[in-house]
């Protein structure tokens, strides 16, 4: 009897544990007025090693998505390592967020200043 009860609860705790792992949420889609889309991935990377983004009127809208079970933010960095516009913060899976980003023509970095996530550094070319 005990064997039996034991086998069960070990059967549920392991369902249990399966069913809650491994999944993430995925953001939605981007507004259609987005000059540039940007998703973060499992494994610590930016879908795209390097993006392309026309500014209109010296500036481009952004769109931040986490497609990753881990915690990120994106940030855009000129030649020098300046910041450029504000950190976007997706911290959960499925998050996103839509931003405007005063940006000259140039080429720059996107970054994730989440400590460990230096892998995440991507080019962006404005024209």
């Amino acid at each position: 009897m005990k064997t039996r009860f034991l086998t069960s609860a070990v059967a549920i705790t392991l369902l249990a544990l399966t069913a809650c792992g491994g999944e993430h949420a995925t953001a939605g889609t981007a507004p259609a007025n987005t000059d540039l889309e940007v998703r973060a991935l499992d494994g610590i990377a930016w879908n795209s090693k390097s993006y392309t983004a026309a500014s209109t009127d010296g500036s481009i809208t952004l769109f931040a998505a986490n497609d990753s079970s881990l915690p990120h933010n994106l940030q855009v960095l000129d030649s020098t390592g300046k910041k450029v516009g504000k950190q976007v913060d997706i911290v959960k899976a499925g998050s996103s967020a839509t931003v405007e980003v005063t940006i000259a023509p140039g080429n720059y970095r996107i970054v994730c200043e989440v400590p460990g996530h230096t892998n995440m550094n991507s080019t962006l070319t404005v024209t």
